[in-house]
């Protein structure tokens, strides 16, 4: 697991940043569905004003992201290793983040059945 975090080559990071897509998806998905309970709040404040409006969260939870990662992937092709190395970080301090969050998610579900859900 280490060593793959370590790898800088564009196929790893490819791989990557489809995990980092699927964890960003699935973030909405379990924020909506938990929303739906009542018993939490978006708590993201600039969140909290577009999950009112699916289209708003399509598109900035599911689209631009999406469009974000391959331009991403396509600017790192001609990059420099300093700068794979420095992106190869990043990616890997959000792809913590979004395991946290997703983490948090399946222990608000696991926790539902002991507030009546």
């Amino acid at each position: 697991m280490f060593q793959f975090i370590k790898q800088t080559s564009l196929s790893h990071i490819k791989v990557k940043l489809i995990l980092l897509y699927i964890l960003n998806v699935s973030d909405i998905l379990l924020t909506l569905l938990l929303i739906r309970t009542g018993l939490i709040l978006e708590a993201n404040p600039l969140m909290a004003s577009m999950i009112k409006n699916n289209f708003a969260t399509f598109w900035v939870k599911g689209i631009i992201p999406a469009l974000l990662f391959i331009y991403l992937y396509y600017r790192l092709q001609s990059a420099t290793p300093k700068m794979i190395k420095l992106t190869n970080r990043c990616i890997f301090v959000l792809l913590g983040f979004y395991f946290i969050i997703n983490c948090l998610h399946l222990l608000w579900f696991i926790l539902l059945p002991y507030f009546g859900y």
